[in-house]
């Protein structure tokens, strides 16, 4: 896992990289769009999705598993309310971390539980790329991870995104930190507009759409914004709430 300053961390493409859906409190109609996301990384991912698959709620999961090759972990619930798929799911994921096979994790859940494992995959090393539906998780949950994307929802096609969807590809956004650092080193505040000609990063792409460069750049996670009489200015910062930048762009839209 490669990491640019003490705190943030850049994910590299051919990091290992695991998918883990809590298919208890997560819809199967996630999984287009989660594993398009997983394969931006460049390598094959691991996927896995977790749950009593005895119960009524997780019916639909059997289609998507077949399609893309999901391995559907069951583990029954002793106890009502008590979902023991989520202590085996927590538990795979530290033995991939460990393994030192995998850094990149993507989580599908709402759970809040999940909130500390991931703050522990971070800290361990490990990036964490969080999604969940909006309006079913905490904001907690979504600050405690790398990166975070809103799963659309029921209204939209399986693989249609928000219009200012914040998945966005690990390659987009290492580009853009590339740049920063190559035009100016000593981390400075750098025009909008002479990053955009520097990068040429597309505002449409396999998985991401964005109205501007501007919009782009805050959904990255990695980078802080100013303005001064007309003109737009980034830098690139140590720690980045991701639940501020999500609420900014929303304000935005």
């Amino acid at each position: 896992m490669k990491t640019t300053g003490k705190e943030r961390r850049v994910p590299v493409e051919n990091d290992g990289v695991v998918v883990l859906f809590d298919a208890e409190n997560i819809s199967p109609r996630s999984t287009s769009l989660v594993v398009e996301q997983a394969r931006q990384y460049g390598v094959k991912p691991i996927l896995r999705a977790y749950a009593d698959f005895s119960r009524g709620h997780t019916k639909g999961w059997e289609q998507p598993a077949l399609k893309y090759g999901i391995r559907t972990i069951h583990q029954f619930s002793y106890r009502s309310g008590n979902s023991s798929s989520d202590f085996l799911m927590m538990y795979d994921a530290f033995k991939l971390l460990h393994s030192g096979k995998v850094g990149i994790f993507l989580v599908v859940t709402n759970d809040g539980d999940f909130l500390t494992p991931i703050q522990l995959i971070r800290q361990s090393g490990g990036y964490v790329h969080g999604f969940a539906d909006r309006g079913k998780v905490k904001n907690e949950l979504v600050r405690a991870c790398d990166t975070f994307s809103f799963i659309p929802g029921d209204s939209l096609g399986p693989m249609e995104l928000e219009q200012e969807g914040n998945t966005i590809p690990v390659p987009v956004t290492r580009e853009l930190v590339q740049a920063c650092e190559q035009l100016d080193p000593s981390n400075g505040w750098i025009s909008l507009s002479r990053l955009g000609q520097h990068a040429r990063i597309p505002l449409r792409g396999a998985g991401y759409r964005f109205r501007n460069l501007s919009r782009l750049i805050r959904a990255c996670g990695a980078f802080e914004t100013d303005a001064e009489r007309g003109h737009q200015f980034v830098r690139l910062v140590n720690e980045t709430s991701i639940g501020e930048l999500l609420d900014q762009a929303s304000s935005d839209a």
